[in-house]
Formats: C-alpha cells, structure tokens, sequence
C-alpha cells in the first residue's frame, strides 16, 4: 500500500514529512535533469521546511502544539493544534516564516560569492527571497493575510478581518489562474486552487470559532489544552527579549478608538 507521507526527519521533536506526490516530483527532476535536479528541487524544499520551522519554532514559544510538517509541491504546511487569536501573537509567528527566508537569501547572498557553488547558492537565494515577499501577500492563506489580520482585529474584529483578508486571497487567486491558464502555467493554475480554497476555508474556521464563543474562548482552550510536547524551556535571553517584544506589540495592537 502507497503511503500519503513519508517520515524525512525530526527537527526540534517535529516530524517532517514529504508528500508522495512531492517524491514523485523529485523523481521526474532525476529522470528529466539527473543529479542537478534533484539538487536544486531538493534546495528549493529545504529552504519551505525552514521556513515552515521558523513558524513552529516561535509557534511553540507561544504555547502552541506543532503536530507535523508537511512539505508538497506547492509549498509546506505546518500543522498546528491552533493558530494564536490574540494579534500580537498571530503577528509574531506569521512574520517568523518570511523573517527566516530573508535570513536565508541573505546567507545565500553571502555564500554565492564564488565557488563552484556559486549557481546553486545564487539560485537558492532568489528561491527564497521570492518566498519571503510572496508569503508577504496581504491575503489567505498566505502569512501576510494572517499579519493583516493581526492588524486589522483589534479595530474591525477578527471575523471582519478574516472575510477581508479570504475576499483579497480568492482575488489574487481567481487573477493568477486566469494568468495560468491563458499561459499554460498548470502549477500556477494548481496553486491559485490551493489559494482560493485556503482563503474560504479560513473564514469558515473563524465563523464557526466566532459563533461557538459562548461556550469555548481562545482563553479556555489555552487552559484546557494539554502541554505543547514539542515544547523547549524557554532559555533566559529568549524570555528577556519577550518580555520586550510583548511591551512593545502591546503598545502597537492595542485597540484606538
């Protein structure tokens, strides 16, 4: 029996896994361009994986549970037991994701200097300087939709916000695959579904939280959720930068009237 995932690696106690049609991807780059490229696709879901750890790794600082990464052909997917309500918070671990992939090209930028290398790094860094502006969308389910909506909550509510930031996902998502389908670009085509259908199901999981507020707050599910068992002990340094972080996303979220 063919199996959905494949178990790559264990990074920070979260599994990592790879799609069975992202394997049958690396496949095809091996038949169709040999050992270069399974090199270069093999660089380009390195560079998604960090990017999805830099997420998890603020993520579980946060309290949250990190189940598993995903990594497909259209991108990663950190799964995790609930995304932060409060919008510091969402704000701090969406923008960890693109923050690691700057981090990264800038590293690539470094190390492309010369060297027989030197495509390979050049290329990974254009790899991830793309993901960090294109994950800087202000639109689901991309983590610029989640940074706008940490913006926007605390002056229209998180519903509003999230209807705000779906409505602008669908749109992009409807233009690019329009864009795809008159240039015959089916993995754009492919990722405009992925997108349009991300955004819908990402207001709807808000509405339903919005209408079950009654009976279960994000403050109760915090209490009653059992520890993170991905979690580390936080070191001093972190928790001192915390204590500064939390000050000033206080100061920048708090509701004006």
């Amino acid at each position: 029996m063919i199996k959905r995932s494949y178990l790559l690696a264990h990074v920070m106690g979260i599994p990592i896994r790879v799609h069975i049609t992202l394997v049958i991807l690396l496949i095809w780059a091996a038949v169709e361009f040999g050992f270069s490229g399974i090199l270069f696709t093999s660089g380009v879901f390195i560079s998604v994986a960090i990017h999805e750890l830099g997420h998890s790794w603020v993520a579980i600082r946060k309290g949250c549970r990190v189940h598993e990464i995903i990594l497909l052909p259209i991108g990663g997917i950190a799964k995790m037991e609930r995304i932060p309500t409060q919008p510091k918070d969402e704000f701090l671990v969406a923008a960890a994701g693109p923050a690691t992939s700057l981090l990264l090209a800038g590293l690539f930028l470094l190390l492309a200097g010369g060297g027989p290398l030197r495509e390979f790094f050049d290329y990974l860094k254009v790899i991830n300087l793309t993901l960090c502006l294109f994950n800087l969308l202000p639109a689901f389910p991309m983590d610029g939709g989640r940074i706008f909506r940490a913006f926007m909550a605390p002056r229209i509510g998180r519903l509003k916000a999230t209807e705000l930031a779906a409505r602008i996902g669908r749109i992009m998502a409807v233009a690019g695959g329009i864009f795809g389908l008159l240039n015959g670009r089916f993995l754009l085509i492919l990722i405009a579904i992925f997108i349009y259908r991300a955004a819908g199901a990402e207001y709807r999981a808000v509405y339903m939280q919005q209408m079950s507020r009654d009976w279960l707050t994000a403050e109760q599910a915090d209490i009653e959720v059992s520890p993170p068992p991905y979690a580390r002990r936080a070191s001093p340094l972190w928790k001192k930068w915390e204590n500064k972080a939390d000050a000033f996303f206080d100061n920048l979220f708090k509701h004006r009237k």
